[in-house]
């Protein structure tokens, strides 16, 4: 699994983590972390509180990985 995945995946509980938390948790370092939240900010799928050093998934991209993950479970 890419580490943008994984992290995705991570933020699936909708809740805000701190930055160093996801780095500690998947092990990268802190530029390559920086670089995918910058990422995933730039084009909306995450919240990102730059001043608390915060991140979540925004409602929508919640709500779409949630109904990839329903559809995926219905299929045999």
């Amino acid at each position: 699994m890419l580490p943008i995945d994984a992290i995705l995946e991570a933020l699936m509980d909708g809740k805000w983590y701190d930055l160093i938390e996801i780095v500690r948790k998947f092990r990268l370092h802190e530029f390559t972390i920086g670089m995918i939240m910058s990422f995933l900010a730039q084009y909306n799928f995450i919240d990102y509180d730059t001043q608390r050093q915060k991140v979540k998934l925004t409602h929508s991209v919640l709500n779409f990985l949630k109904k990839i993950q329903r559809i995926e479970r219905e299929e045999p």
